[in-house]
């Protein structure tokens, strides 16, 4: 089979928000959600990778949101939308594998797509090319995020 990051991708984006409500067995998730099957292979060290970076600079990630969208609650937002920012924020900044950022805004951008409404294109893709613009002052800014939730972690 073929490793297909698109669908790695999304299969990020479901463990990432398994997490955020429950706590995450990796054999039950996959039983639970796809009974161990893929029609692809997954991308298994870009999702070890990304599922160690996310939660570690969440506080970051979540600093960013607040910055860019600053009309919208964390905590009514989709949480969708958050973890598709979250993966492309993630791949721009501390991914080992370098990967274009257009590519992640534009993968991002479908992800919103994917799962969320029909706001989540514009509200995505608004936050990411706000934040593209400025990537050169995040490589060196620290944000944090006020209230120290564990957003991201199982």
């Amino acid at each position: 089979m073929k490793v297909s990051r698109k669908k790695t991708r999304r299969h990020l984006v479901q463990k990432l928000y398994a997490r955020i409500y429950t706590q995450l067995e990796e054999e039950s998730f996959n039983e639970a959600f796809f009974d161990d099957r893929f029609d692809f292979d997954p991308d298994m060290d870009y999702m070890g990778e990304m599922l160690k970076l996310i939660p570690n600079h969440q506080d970051y990630i979540l600093g960013v949101i607040e910055k860019y969208a600053p009309k919208f609650d964390l905590e009514t937002m989709l949480k969708t939308n958050i973890l598709a920012i979250a993966i492309a924020i993630t791949e721009m900044l501390w991914l080992k594998e370098e990967i274009p950022a257009k590519v992640s805004i534009n993968e991002a951008i479908d992800l919103g797509k994917y799962y969320g409404d029909d706001n989540s294109k514009n509200i995505v893709n608004g936050i990411l090319n706000s934040f593209y613009k400025d990537i050169e002052k995040h490589i060196a800014w620290e944000f944090k995020f006020t209230d120290q939730k564990e957003f991201f972690c199982d």
